[in-house]
């Protein structure tokens, strides 16, 4: 653990999701796997896609709706039904297949591991602080028994951009009724979590676990391990 800035207590805090309270990544290369397969053996429509070309669509899509880079369940959607509407699907049909396939995939996507010491830390936060979840993706938290911790969990999309933007720290910080230098935000991404909670006041905690360079703007507290934000706030 190092400090940056002079340690003040705080009286709420909120958490990244993804890579901050469990590794996200084998869980979307799974996911991401799991729909080209079930794409191709399900439909005719989409039998001769593969990730690249799934790839491609995508980047073609957020050209022509960059709106959807801020809203990764829709997008998803959007995809889905941009794939089987290339290979002959009407639209409406597309429509409706891809919001069956998409309920199919969120759960492969939220099949995460948490692990055992991360529970035990949440709700041992919990009986102390009010939570708050701030996310730019779109886990599941009930399908990853996460729900129980979080007084509210705010997720990019449905006019709310990701962070960096300040969009859902601002709906953090109005649902806390809290000023932001009363908040600590734990994340691990240095530009969407750092950067993006410093730009709007709150305090930081950088989770840097891979042992990254330390960015320009500096974090309250950098921690090696989740497990010292006990330490941190006792």
């Amino acid at each position: 653990m190092r400090f940056y800035r002079r340690w003040q207590p705080v009286e709420a805090l909120s958490f990244d999701l993804d890579d901050t309270l469990y590794d996200n990544r084998p869980t979307m290369a799974r996911a991401e796997a799991w729909m080209v397969e079930y794409m191709r053996s399900q439909y005719l429509e989409t039998a001769m896609l593969d990730a690249g070309l799934w790839a491609v669509l995508k980047r073609e899509l957020l050209q022509a709706e960059p709106h959807l880079a801020h809203d990764v369940s829709l997008c998803r959607r959007r995809l889905l039904q941009l794939g089987l509407m290339r290979g002959g699907m009407a639209a409406a049909q597309a429509g409706e297949e891809a919001d069956k396939v998409f309920t199919l995939f969120m759960a492969v996507r939220s099949e995460v591991e948490v692990a055992p010491a991360t529970h035990q830390l949440l709700a041992s936060l919990a009986e102390r602080y009010p939570l708050v979840a701030i996310t730019n993706g779109n886990l599941d938290l009930e399908w990853a028994g996460l729900c129980g911790y979080f007084r509210h969990v705010f997720r990019a999309g449905d006019g709310l951009r990701m962070k960096p933007h300040g969009d859902l720290f601002s709906a953090a910080l109005t649902a806390l009724a809290l000023p932001a230098s009363r908040v600590l935000h734990v994340g691990d991404h240095p530009r969407t979590d750092l950067l993006g909670s410093r730009q709007h006041g709150l305090r930081v905690a950088w989770l840097n676990c891979e042992q990254q360079p330390l960015p320009a703007q500096l974090p309250d507290v950098e921690l090696s391990s989740l497990d010292e934000i006990s330490f941190l706030l006792d």
